[in-house]
């Protein structure tokens, strides 16, 4: 599989352990609660019909594969039946945030972000999501804390997850909250920016500029599309979102605006810190500009004098005068001295 985290994507510090690569772990609920499962029985548990009783409910199963390869990719093809494209998705992975339709499931795109804190930058996580009626299929690259963090939920207090709906609105809310931490930061660097754009040697200042509007234009072109996915689905007609779930997803939805405004709102602050950086720059230069170009005035008009003295033609009575030279010099001092008051009182030295 190809790497995706490279350019635009900076790679997480953690590193793939020993039997990560490809890693399928299952869970379903059941009389009991939420147990772990065998990647069989999950698969089993996966195609299970609906029984008769019980109102034709089946147990919920959660299916993660981390690290997908050629192996994982047959397994969410041929084993689970998932459309090529979208398993085609989910390996090359580097996929705009969306949510696609399929017979009989939802094909969700989304991106979970942190702080890389040793680069001191951030890391983004594409999470890929197979939504059915009674189960999830999360495929990423990397280990994720949010899915960890809801499984976790799931296990810990199963009734509060009565249905699949209930449990990608777990995962999907989990994500989201998870932008505004990276917001903090992004506004933190921000006004770090702002007072030092002018104490910072000029490429040093370009640099961290240029590294920061290029990481906030990659952060808004994640969460922006998102806004759409959310209103995707908090369509009524969607078979597993009960119409009592709509306002959680209203909020999840409500969150990525404010994030996607938030991001704006800290690229014009970053726009009006790079102009005005421009500005006192343009200044500065005006400013050195007019102090050489007084200064040049002020030298070329004593070079005049010297160079008048500096003819040789015969008639000159000054050449043959016993002050000639001192008056010379004192020409140029004069010349010199009134041209530097007056660059001084128009304010250009």
């Amino acid at each position: 599989m190809a790497a995706r985290e490279e350019l635009d994507f900076v790679p997480v510090t953690e590193v793939e352990g020993p039997g990560l690569r490809g890693q399928v772990r299952g869970f379903a609920s059941g009389p009991s609660g939420v147990h772990a499962v065998s990647r069989e029985e999950a698969v089993a548990l996966f195609h299970a019909p609906a029984p008769a009783g019980d109102g034709g409910r089946r147990e919920m199963v959660w299916i993660d594969v981390v690290s997908p390869g050629e192996a994982e990719a047959l397994f969410l093809r041929d084993e689970l039946g998932f459309h090529p494209l979208a398993v085609e998705d989910c390996v090359r992975g580097r996929q705009r945030p969306k949510v696609d339709r399929y017979p009989g499931y939802f094909f969700v795109v989304v991106y979970a972000t942190r702080i890389n804190l040793e680069r001191h930058r951030m890391a983004l996580n594409e999470i890929h999501l197979f939504i059915g009626d009674h189960y999830v299929v999360t495929v990423h690259d990397k280990k994720i804390s949010e899915v960890n963090e809801v499984v976790a939920r799931w296990r810990a207090n199963p009734a509060a997850f009565s249905d699949v709906a209930t449990l990608a609105h777990a995962l999907l809310d989990r994500i989201v909250d998870g932008y505004f931490p990276v917001l903090d930061h992004f506004s933190d660097r921000v006004e770090e920016v702002e007072d030092a754009m002018f104490a910072q040697a000029e490429d040093d200042r370009m640099e961290s500029v240029l590294g920061l509007r290029r990481e906030l234009t990659l952060f808004r072109r994640v969460v922006a599309p998102e806004r759409d996915l959310f209103t995707t689905l908090m369509r009524r007609d969607l078979p597993f979102l009960r119409p009592e779930l709509v306002p959680y997803f209203q909020d999840v939805h409500d969150h990525v605006m404010r994030v996607t405004e938030e991001i704006d709102a800290l690229r014009e602050l970053l726009a009006a810190a790079v102009d005005a950086y421009l500005s006192a720059a343009s200044n500065r230069l005006n400013q050195t500009m007019r102090v050489m170009a007084a200064w040049s005035i002020i030298l070329m008009a004593m070079a005049w004098i010297a160079g008048v003295y500096g003819m040789n033609f015969k008639v000159m009575p000054e050449l043959e005068w016993q002050y000639g030279y001192a008056w010379a010099l004192g020409a140029m001092l004069l010349v010199g001295a009134g041209l530097l008051g007056f660059f001084r009182r128009r304010h250009w030295l």
